[in-house]
């Protein structure tokens, strides 16, 4: 399965066009590539809370959520334990194509934001970095 397949599946199933899905993932990896990334995998992070991705703002259910990816497994991790986001937070390995299907797939995920490295320099809060609203990626797909 083509690293793209993951995306496109599920843009398909939320109405929109392969081609649409196709031309808004090649967008945003010109996007990056703009930007100096060169990673093809990205890092987030698991606590032992469940939560995913990492910054999260709000303590209700219906909260609105940030997932927040790096471009290198010890920038994710250095992030976590900086923040004292969990005690023990797990690495998860994703590629562009699953994040935009995260934040596609479900409606409490606002945003995507890819951290720019490195991210030791950074001040307190959210790293700087590519920040797409999940608004922004349907607009894409129209």
């Amino acid at each position: 399965m083509a690293e793209s397949d993951r995306f496109i599946d599920v843009a398909r199933a939320q109405g929109f066009s392969a081609e649409a899905a196709e031309a808004a993932l090649a967008a945003l990896q010109a996007r990056l590539a703009e930007r100096g990334v060169q990673t093809r995998h990205f890092y987030g992070y698991r606590t032992a809370g469940g939560a995913s991705g990492a910054a999260e703002s709000g303590g209700e259910a219906r909260r609105s959520r940030l997932l927040l990816i790096f471009q290198s497994a010890d920038a994710a991790l250095s992030f976590a334990q900086r923040n004292h986001l969990g005690r023990s937070p797990r690495l998860v390995t994703l590629s562009l194509s699953q994040a935009l299907a995260a934040l596609l797939q479900r409606p409490a995920i606002q945003a995507l934001l890819i951290a720019d490295e490195p991210v030791e320099d950074a001040a307190p809060g959210l790293p700087p970095g590519l920040r797409l609203e999940r608004e922004a990626l349907v607009d894409l797909l129209r």
